[in-house]
């Protein structure tokens, strides 16, 4: 039987910004167009990243959990056979925060009349998973005795339910995508305000809801 235990490991990776805005070398005759205009292209902007680690065993199911006819067949012929059976496995899936700047309105650019300083106004962040390792990683194994080796099938089972409870703990535990936001705002917030330094511009930053 395979018994998912998960364990779940955050990495707060330094934000990867996907694209760099370019910098004006001259005063725009329109600049809250061209900054808008400038600001839109680049479109999806990634601005943190976390790692997620899960962990989980595979074992013979002992009588006293077995449910079914089926499980307690398997639990008695586990509890007659010589030996033992187990092997933890790990693998890693990926989370990303980013600004999707397609969303920008001309409205959310101020500009200060003598065009030193800026109120700019982002998109909420976003979150989204990446993807996750192809294979998964032998942490221990152990089978002795009489007991049959574990196989491909068993390991590719583990694997899918593995993937199953992390998105479904992600969803119901806020905690994950609370810490990669407030992180992505922050590298949103140090990256536009040195975006805005090479314009010369002193930008204050505020998200949408």
């Amino acid at each position: 039987m395979i018994k998912a235990r998960i364990t779940l490991t955050l990495m707060l990776l330094s934000a990867l910004l996907a694209t760099s805005l370019s910098s004006c070398r001259e005063k725009p005759s329109d600049p809250d167009r061209t900054y808008y205009s400038e600001l839109r292209a680049v479109k999806k902007l990634v601005v943190g990243r976390m790692t997620l680690s899960k962990m989980a065993t595979i074992d013979d199911i002992r009588l006293s959990e077995a449910q079914g006819l089926k499980q307690t067949a398997s639990a008695l012929l586990a509890a007659i056979k010589p030996g033992s059976r187990k092997a933890a496995y790990s693998y890693d899936t990926y989370l990303r925060a980013y600004i999707d700047l397609e969303k920008l309105t001309p409205a959310d650019i101020s500009l200060s009349a003598d065009g030193k300083s800026m109120q700019l106004t982002l998109p909420a962040i976003e979150i989204e998973f990446t993807g996750r390792d192809a294979e998964i990683r032998e942490e221990h194994y152990r089978v002795t005795g009489l007991r049959s080796e574990i196989n491909a099938d068993e390991r590719a089972a583990l694997k899918e339910e593995m993937n199953r409870l992390l998105k479904e703990e992600v969803r119901q535990n806020p905690a994950f995508t609370s810490r990669l936001t407030e992180l992505a705002k922050t590298k949103a917030v140090t990256y536009f305000t040195q975006w805005g330094r090479s314009q010369g511009i002193d930008v204050s930053i505020r998200f949408k809801d």
